[in-house]
């Protein structure tokens, strides 16, 4: 026989639900910070700072500037990842999955074709040396004008006095 009474196991089946977000209102709703912010805005100097990372993100694609581009990462190993709106099935679940800035460097700045790429809906947060960026984005294929947008969300840290793209997850459609 179990351990566990019928009771006991009712009494963690309430615990767990009330714990759940469905089960406690408040947890569902958008909470004040326990911190005291009101939110994650930047400074005036950092919001700078962060945006001229991303114009020279955008300038390097348009110009196939590779060396602007990876002045502008903290390395080539960062997570650096695509995806259509859903993960493929062959998707393996490992973090070396996420390193794939090999290939949009081959793709953007080796392909010897040329991009266009705009910016747009940028959304800046942080936290003393820590950032995220959410935006939205068009590459355009200079050639063809065939175009993909997507949705991007870089995080950086401010390193040695300089904003560095530590990681960047983005939808392509």
């Amino acid at each position: 026989m179990s351990a566990m009474t019928t009771f006991s196991r009712y009494a963690l089946v309430i615990a767990l639900f009330a714990l759940s977000p469905l089960g406690h209102p408040a947890m569902a709703e958008e909470l004040p910070s326990l911190n005291g912010k009101t939110g994650h805005m930047p400074n005036e100097d950092s919001r700078k700072q962060i945006q001229e990372v991303l114009d020279n993100y955008a300038k390097s694609v348009t110009t196939g500037d590779r060396a602007l581009f990876e002045s502008q990462l903290l390395d080539e190993k960062i997570p650096f990842f695509g995806l259509g709106e859903k993960i493929s099935p062959s998707f393996k679940p490992i973090s070396q999955s996420l390193q794939g800035y090999a290939g949009f460097r081959k793709a953007v700045f080796e392909s010897g074709k040329k991009y266009s790429q705009k910016i747009s809906n940028i959304r800046i947060e942080q936290d003393g040396d820590l950032a995220q960026v959410s935006l939205d984005f068009e590459t355009t294929l200079v050639e063809s004008g065939e175009s993909a947008q997507g949705w991007k969300i870089l995080q950086l840290l401010k390193v040695q006095g300089r904003w560095k793209i530590v990681s960047e997850l983005y939808t392509v459609r």
